[in-house]
């Protein structure tokens, strides 16, 4: 949706491992490109689809829709991989980012590189920032709008020949739907952004269903499968598959499989994930498998999804730090995920006991931002931690952040479970649960992304693909 909130959505995050020689300057663009939330805020798609009949050549390869509650990027991650290991150059957009803006754009899994994104966003800004210059386009395009414009610019620019573009906030009135899509993917419903996309189930799958085109075949996950089926018969789409009805995942003695009416593929490193994220490396690897038969691929596509999963990084869901950072801290194991809904947190609890038995002491860092449903999403923590053993951090990245007293109010935690500090609340989880024992970090992005800084494991970002013997990337001139 182009709605855009009038906070700035990563104001203290610098970019990870800044290289461009005038640090000032990249900090001078960074402060104008946020700056653009609290100039325009409106609804509809008027506005981008004018800005792409100014360049109707910029769009020109064959791309992918990826929308849900939970789970897309995760699933725009694996296809993205997908099509690079099946010898095309993919354009990769996500949002939101953790630490580094340049997380959203990428091309062959890697960042933007920061001259690239200087130089292509102050085009953009002079043209579509509604300030008063020569280059001014007469359309005043919102932060989100001006992102997706810097994405598709750079993805020209490199030439890419496949694009996956992540949904951001609902699906029909997101600026990436105006896009035309060769296939759409919907990930997962649930209850998010309400205020928006509405109470219901059947209201928000009607935003997500947003994307479906006419003529295209449509992916999606287990929930709403009756109500999306619906709207692809109304969207006119050329075939409808759901996870659980038309494929699925098995995991057993003999590893994790993706499991057609047809065949059976083997996906190694399916084992260690938890269900959710099992579900999203079903429906990316079907929806990949789809695309093949109908023609859109060549390669040995069996043997890219047998790999799929471990070449791909996608930090923040359920994801372990290192062991030097957890030894480090003297614990065993510190896990991140990013559950920021109702719906994410019941899964990343589910999780929860499958990386930490019960046996294993084991210890939560929490804080959502202070519009979330934290009343709602606190009690499912409680059967799977110790009231004892949590500790609310302060979110320094956002000024969403619920204070840690007022989290501790209004999930009636002891007042002494609020930190100062996002290092304090670490540490004392970390004497809490000791050697043997585990750190969960959960409840919100920006405090997954204040804990990649504050650990120093922001090195994960720079690609989303765990190969070493990458290239460098480089572009037209």
């Amino acid at each position: 949706m182009t709605h855009t909130p009038t906070t700035n959505p990563h104001k203290t995050c610098p970019p990870v491992h800044e290289h461009h020689k005038n640090r000032n300057e990249t900090d001078a663009f960074y402060a104008r490109l946020f700056a653009q939330n609290e100039r325009v805020i409106k609804l509809g798609l008027d506005a981008m689809h004018q800005a792409l009949a100014r360049e109707p050549q910029l769009v020109n390869y064959p791309h992918i829709l990826v929308a849900g509650t939970n789970g897309k990027g995760q699933v725009s991650a694996l296809f993205s991989n997908a099509v690079q290991s099946l010898g095309l150059l993919p354009g990769l957009y996500t949002s939101p980012h953790l630490v580094d803006f340049r997380e959203r754009i990428r091309v062959g899994g890697r960042m933007i590189p920061v001259s690239e994104m200087v130089a292509i966003g102050r085009r953009v800004l002079s043209e579509y920032g509604g300030d008063d210059n020569p280059d001014f386009s007469g359309l005043t395009l919102t932060y989100f709008e001006c992102c997706l414009i810097m994405a598709l610019r750079f993805f020209r620019r490199s030439n890419i020949q496949f694009g996956v573009f992540e949904v951001g906030l609902g699906g029909r009135l997101d600026a990436t739907n105006v896009l035309s899509p060769s296939m759409s993917i919907i990930t997962s419903i649930g209850h998010d952004h309400e205020q928006y996309l509405g109470h219901t189930l059947e209201a928000i799958a009607h935003e997500k269903a947003g994307i479906m085109r006419k003529g295209c075949p449509v992916v999606v996950g287990r929930t709403c499968v009756e109500t999306l089926r619906r709207e692809a018969l109304e969207h006119g789409c050329s075939a409808f598959h759901a996870l659980g009805v038309d494929f699925d995942w098995r995991c057993d003695d003999d590893g994790f499989r993706l499991v057609t009416d047809d065949d059976t593929i083997p996906m190694q490193g399916g084992e260690e994930l938890a269900r959710f994220q099992r579900d999203n490396a079903a429906v990316a690897a079907f929806a990949l498998l789809s695309a093949a038969r109908m023609g859109w691929f060549k390669g040995n596509v069996r043997e890219v999804l047998r790999n799929l999963i471990v070449q791909t990084k996608w930090v923040g869901r359920m994801w372990p730090c290192s062991e030097t950072t957890a030894r480090a801290l003297r614990v065993s194991h510190l896990i991140m995920d990013g559950a920021h809904n109702p719906d994410g947190v019941e899964s990343f609890c589910n999780a929860v006991p499958t990386k930490a038995p019960r046996r294993t002491t084991r210890a939560l860092v929490v804080n959502s931002c202070g519009d979330k449903d934290i009343e709602a999403m606190f009690p499912r923590y409680l059967d799977v931690f110790d009231p004892e053993r949590i500790f609310v951090s302060p979110i320094t990245s956002s000024p969403r952040g619920c204070s840690p007293s007022d989290y501790c109010t209004r999930t009636g935690l002891e007042p002494s479970r609020a930190c100062a500090s996002l290092d304090e609340a670490i540490r004392r989880a970390a004497q809490a649960v000791g050697e043997d024992g585990t750190i969960f970090i959960s409840g919100s992005l920006y405090l997954i992304g204040d804990a990649i800084r504050c650990l120093g494991e922001t090195s994960n970002l720079e690609s989303v693909r765990t190969m070493s013997d990458e290239p460098a990337l480089h572009v037209r001139g």
